[in-house]
């Protein structure tokens, strides 16, 4: 998981300045020297929040009192030509470390949860990061099997989808989720020594991927509360189905 905080960047002397990140180094204090790598997730400027999602590396430094983060090439805001001063929320996740071999990279914060001080410019996105995580932290620590593999991937990307609101997408992501389970199911007999039970599940998949289809990229009614349902359905599903496969409880 990314560390996240909101920082003022700024254009001085030339260069792009991650201007004090004391919230980062007080928790991080080794990575003073060090070129950490992350993503600039967003910009708060006159009253806007304006998505920019792309990666940077800034080194760290100390500069009298307090930190400042030189950011590196390539340099996503002189790309996009965003105004500074602004306030950005970023993430960082990695950081480089020079040894014998080369140049190394190590994670900062591994499989936990952790954001440091922000401004209330950034709450809804911060929600949606930590939904998005957690959700990836439950998928990664789950075991699957591999015909089902694939599919936690693209779960996964159902899940922030559907926080990103682009709920369309999400059912696209459900439908092929769902289309897979479909053809794994097709040939089972019977669930636990039920063929009743194995009859009936098909019956709900294939009622699921029905509903999915209305909305996604076909014509029809798109809304958040139904698409909520089919991916947490969805998401019930692979599970189910893992356990199924895992255990060996079909024939």
């Amino acid at each position: 998981m990314p560390y996240l905080s909101a920082n003022e960047i700024r254009f001085e002397n030339g260069k792009y300045i991650l201007y004090n990140p004391s919230d980062l180094m007080n928790n991080f204090p080794f990575l003073e020297g060090k070129v950490v790598i992350g993503k600039i997730i967003s910009m708060y400027r006159d009253g806007r929040t304006v998505r920019i999602n792309k990666e940077f590396k800034c080194r760290i430094a100390r500069s009298g009192n307090y930190y400042i983060g030189e950011i590196l090439e390539p340099n996503p805001l002189e790309e996009l030509g965003l105004p500074l001063p602004s306030y950005f929320l970023i993430s960082v996740s990695k950081f480089e470390k020079e040894s014998e071999q080369g140049v190394a990279t190590f994670p900062i914060a591994q499989n936990i949860l952790l954001k440091g001080g922000y401004t209330s410019y950034f709450e809804d996105e911060i929600r949606r990061i930590l939904k998005e995580e957690e959700a990836g932290l439950i998928l990664e620590g789950t075991i699957f099997h591999p015909a089902l593999e694939k599919y936690s991937s693209s779960l996964k990307e159902a899940l922030s989808l559907f926080e990103e609101g682009s709920f369309a997408y999400t059912k696209t992501s459900c439908r092929k989720i769902l289309e897979g389970i479909k053809g794994i199911v097709s040939e089972w007999k019977t669930i636990d020594g039920s063929e009743s039970l194995c009859e009936k599940l098909k019956s709900v998949i294939n009622t699921l991927y029905s509903f999915a289809s209305v909305g996604g990229p076909h014509e029809g009614v798109t809304t958040k509360e139904e698409t909520e349902l089919i991916l947490k359905t969805t998401a019930s599903l692979l599970f189910y189905i893992n356990s199924l496969l895992k255990n060996q409880r079909v024939t």
